[in-house]
């Protein structure tokens, strides 16, 4: 397993990465990427090198194993939806904690929507992604842990069954040419703001991006 533990990524390095869009189309990943398997409640659209580069990865991987994208584009108003749900979540769990410190907490895990670098999953550049064993099932990349604290990529105490699928996984997706997330051993991006960050990019090439009409699919009323 490659050992680049990744570099920090606080708001200020972020905002201070200048944006030369590139203009790049969305894609529709559902057909870009025959071979992975993704969520349904995904808004299954990155930009073009992404897709390519996500194709790629699953190519890479051992026989019989897929990729499963649990999240790719998000809007906007998704992001601040979660966000916002988080800080509440955050807060109620640390009622005694100042907003700035609460800030920092949901900055961790969920990007803000009101600074200038916007968040990676709103410009089509980075995806969250699992790995399915070649039964189909997700493969264990988590035991012993069950919490957030599982989050990091390179946790101590993992059982050799979640390391070894954390390898594979990382392998894949750091060899077609992604930047992993420290914080999230699941995130992944190409482009933004937070790649430029953690691999001393002097720009990012992706900016906010709206997803196609009719996207995301509003659920259908029950009968």
């Amino acid at each position: 397993m490659r050992r680049e533990k990744g570099a920090p990524e606080p708001i200020s390095a972020l905002n201070r990465v200048p944006l030369r869009e590139c203009g790049e189309p969305l894609v529709d990943i559902r057909r870009y990427c025959p071979g992975v398997r993704i969520s349904r409640k995904a808004i299954p659209f990155l930009r073009e090198q992404v897709a390519e580069m996500l194709r790629a990865a699953q190519a890479a991987l051992p026989a019989g194993y897929r990729l499963w994208v649990r999240t790719a584009l998000r809007t906007l108003e998704m992001q601040r939806e979660m966000y916002d749900r988080n800080f509440e979540r955050i807060r109620q769990e640390h009622p005694t904690w100042s907003y700035a410190t609460l800030r920092r907490a949901t900055n961790r895990f969920f990007a803000p929507v009101d600074q200038k670098a916007p968040p990676g999953h709103c410009t089509g550049a980075a995806v969250d992604v699992y790995l399915l064993t070649p039964s189909g099932h997700l493969a264990d990349l988590r035991s012993p842990f069950t919490g957030w604290e599982v989050a990091p990529t390179w946790i101590e105490g993992l059982r050799p069954s979640a390391q070894r699928n954390r390898g594979i996984l990382l392998d894949a997706m750091l060899g077609a040419g992604f930047s992993n997330c420290r914080d999230e051993f699941w995130h992944f991006s190409y482009g933004d703001a937070a790649w430029a960050v953690r691999t001393g990019q002097d720009h990012c090439i992706y900016g906010l991006v709206e997803p196609p009409p009719g996207w995301p699919r509003k659920p259908k009323p029950r009968a």
